[in-house]
């Protein structure tokens, strides 16, 4: 039987291809939204004004908060301790995840308490933390690099551990030592996976965030929210909320183009 040769799309026809699927996923998220918007504006309105804010009300408070720069200084505390405590998860995560992969004793000897944390909820540790490291800064960036690490390190054991052998042996038999199989080989397969592990990472990382907010320094966006519930200004504690799921939703789009982009070799 004669192979059929794939034809060979250029890069043109490829966008051609994918604009019309995009434009109209674009339309559909955007009535999505419209119509949330519009049933809660309509419904919201008929609820008891001090518990549920509609989001006109919603789109003037935020206005209110920019203004002051309330908003913007609440953001950059939060997303400093998330930026800090996410780079620790990363590089921690790798490391360890490496360590597990390539040792065979070692993923012996972590996999029981790595798989136990991950497990367990996290939030049980943080009253032990805020005794330990107090309620500040530092407290803010290890519960998030706590609650972050375990999928980088979970997806990037699978990684490793998930090379194809027929790399391994093609290299072996081009005389690749140990650091150019790894350099070479291990790690760009494993990268697909580090790739995913770091999307989990982003979404426990923001919660963890707010979790720390929370229970530690009443700061940052997480202490807008306690702050203005607590005052009945239903508004403004929406604000927070929405740009939190802002900021969840550009971290996660960056890290999936990055995805994309580093799983291309496939």
């Amino acid at each position: 039987m004669t192979d059929v040769a794939q034809p060979n799309l250029t890069e043109p026809a490829r966008t051609a291809r994918k604009r019309p699927t995009m434009g109209r996923d674009t339309l559909v998220r955007i009535g999505t939204a419209v119509l949330i918007l519009g049933l809660w504006e309509i419904f919201g309105r008929q609820a008891n004004p001090l518990l549920v804010a509609v989001p006109s009300q919603v789109l003037v408070a935020t206005w209110e908060l920019a203004v002051t720069g309330e908003l913007f200084s609440a953001t950059g505390e939060s997303m400093l301790a998330f930026a800090v405590g996410f780079a620790i998860a990363a590089a921690v995560g790798m490391l360890i995840g490496v360590i597990m992969g390539v040792n065979r004793t070692a993923e012996v000897a972590l996999d029981p308490y790595i798989n136990a944390l991950y497990s367990m909820p996290l939030i049980a540790l943080v009253p032990i933390l805020m005794l330990w490291v107090g309620i500040g800064f530092t407290a803010k960036v290890i519960i998030i690099a706590l609650f972050a690490v375990f999928p980088v390190i979970i997806n990037t054991l699978a990684g490793v551990r998930n090379v194809e052998k027929s790399y391994l042996d093609i290299g072996k038999a081009f005389g690749a030592g140990p650091w150019m199989s790894f350099s070479r080989i291990v790690l760009p397969s494993a990268t697909p996976y580090i790739a995913s592990g770091m999307r989990l990472a982003v979404s426990r990382g923001i919660i963890a965030m707010i979790v720390a907010e929370f229970l530690t320094s009443i700061a940052g966006l997480g202490g807008l929210i306690i702050n203005y519930t607590n005052q009945f200004e239903t508004a403004k504690a929406f604000v927070p909320v929405f740009v939190l799921a802002i900021i969840g939703n550009v971290l996660t789009a960056v890290v999936r183009i990055v995805e994309d982009r580093l799983g291309a070799w496939r």
